[in-house]
């Protein structure tokens, strides 16, 4: 882990995916370019976590299929020549394990190495990440900003075709969320991975983004870039937008000025 690896295109391509027969995506197509940073953004209730499941292969779609490089995800997977890292909303980690035992345990479960690789590969990924000298620690001492960055380190361990995001920031206070979009960024530029965020995060989306979708009746029609995003006169979009703080012109209420 450190240097670029080739990095993979995927592509959706008319997925649907129904629960009691009511269609929570639906005919969704879009591409996702070799080592970008894609953002699936919307409103709650909206897909998001659905399609990461399905990007994740956690779910199958009920119609339509993913793509790696031109092969189906299940195909792709069967063959164990595709690795995906995935970070979850809340860090995932074993509270019973120190930061060390969670970060090796993929390792010594798959006896892919010896024990000196594994401490290895550990202290390069820390390093990396700006984590030096916690590997001793339990979850429980972290941070919840911490937590998402150990999540982190554990999927980049994995060496993955892609990583996925579940809301990296949600949950924190606005200084630690950018250090989060920061390191996604930084490890974006870094390593080439192709990436995929879920995320209500204009901010993720305004610095980070390269592409962005954002799910409207099961769908995306038309695929940002985060100036065209925001330049955007979709009444959705607008809709979706606007009550969030604009980070250039913050508007204060009246009672805090």
């Amino acid at each position: 882990m450190g240097e670029k690896k080739s990095a993979v295109r995927i592509c959706v391509k008319q997925v649907t995916k129904t629960f009691a027969k009511k269609a929570v995506l639906q005919n969704l197509s879009f591409t996702v370019q070799p080592g970008e940073i894609f953002i699936i953004m919307g409103p709650s209730g909206t897909g998001k976590s659905v399609l990461l499941k399905l990007l994740s292969g956690l779910d199958q779609p009920t119609s339509g299929e993913i793509y790696i490089n031109d092969l189906p995800l299940k195909q792709v997977k069967k063959s164990n020549r595709y690795v995906l890292g995935l970070v979850f909303q809340a860090g995932a980690l074993f509270n019973s394990l120190s930061i060390f035992d969670n970060l090796a345990l993929y390792f010594r479960e798959r006896q892919i190495c010896k024990e000196a690789e594994i401490e290895k590969r550990i202290t390069h990924v820390l390093n990396l990440l700006g984590l030096q000298g916690i590997e001793k620690q339990m979850p429980s001492s972290l941070s919840g900003g911490m937590k998402k960055r150990v999540a982190l380190a554990r999927g980049l361990l994995m060496e993955p075709d892609v990583l996925l995001f579940d809301e990296p920031t949600s949950e924190l206070d606005l200084l630690t969320a950018s250090s989060i979009i920061e390191l996604i960024g930084y490890v974006n530029r870094h390593l080439g991975i192709t990436t995929v965020v879920s995320s209500h995060d204009i901010l993720l989306a305004k610095t980070i983004g390269h592409h962005i979708g954002v799910l409207q009746n099961g769908t995306m029609d038309t695929i940002y870039t985060p100036e065209t995003l925001f330049q955007s006169n979709n009444a959705f979009i607008k809709n979706f937008l606007n009550p969030r703080v604009n980070l250039e012109h913050p508007q204060f209420p009246s009672f805090l000025v």
